[in-house]
């Protein structure tokens, strides 16, 4: 409707658009009314597309809530780099490191890989017009907040009637608790160890406290690990670009 105004009303000029990847509106923009319109293509939706692909490859489902397995996340941070490149010579270098990357992987899904460097490379234009075009979103996550706020609701409040509707509000607000409160915990555990080492200064030589020790090593080792898996879940599915 909007775009059907703006051909309407001279007062009212659209220059540029940051879209969902969607190709629902077909050869619009190649129409002599729609043409001058800059297209961005939102970030958070190429990052969305380009891990489905790599699951697939990685051998989950490309719908699967699960993060890339951490064999692969080395790949899926190379994608993201041309994602987030700042500057449009960046971006071919970055690009040119994706296919020099996926021409020597090989795999029984290695295919996905290759449509997503296909997908990369005609998007191109659209990931970086945000940087010809200062003025212009890198994402369109603020309009689908409106829409969602006004279109879903009503489908989301009758969810919430639901056991599993209520589950998985639940089950964000413990996974919110949890990762906040790493930070903190993590800073408890330094400050017992740092009192443990003044303490194992004065009485080098009892075996119990250097038993001690090994059991800081471990918990350290531990809470790397599970901080590490939340902020992975964190970056990948909750934070805003």
């Amino acid at each position: 409707v909007v775009l059907m105004e703006g051909r309407k009303k001279a007062t009212l000029r659209i220059n540029g658009l940051t879209k969902d990847c969607t190709t629902n509106l077909g050869g619009l923009f190649k129409t002599r009314s729609f043409k001058h319109i800059v297209q961005q293509n939102c970030l958070t939706h190429v990052k969305w597309i380009a891990s489905k692909h790599i699951k697939a490859f990685a051998g989950l489902s490309k719908q699967s809530r699960k993060p890339v397995p951490k064999e692969w996340r080395w790949l899926l941070k190379r994608f993201y780099a041309l994602i987030d490149s700042e500057t449009e010579s960046d971006s071919y270098v970055k690009l040119e490191i994706i296919r020099y990357t996926v021409e020597r992987l090989k795999g029984e899904k290695i295919s996905e890989l290759h449509t997503a460097l296909k997908q990369l490379e005609s998007w191109l234009p659209k990931i970086i017009a945000h940087q010809r075009n200062p003025d212009l979103p890198k994402t369109n996550n603020m309009t689908e907040g409106f829409h969602k706020k006004y279109e879903y609701y009503p489908s989301f409040k009758k969810g919430m009637i639901k056991p599993e509707g209520a589950q998985r509000v639940l089950d964000y607000r413990t996974f919110g608790h949890n990762f906040k409160g790493f930070p903190i915990y993590i800073e408890e555990v330094r400050i017992k160890y740092k009192e443990y080492r003044v303490i194992l200064l004065g009485d080098s030589k009892n075996p119990s406290l250097k038993g001690a020790g090994m059991y800081f090593k471990h918990k350290f080792l531990r809470l790397d690990k599970w901080y590490g898996n939340y902020m992975e879940v964190w970056n990948q599915y909750f934070r805003i670009l």
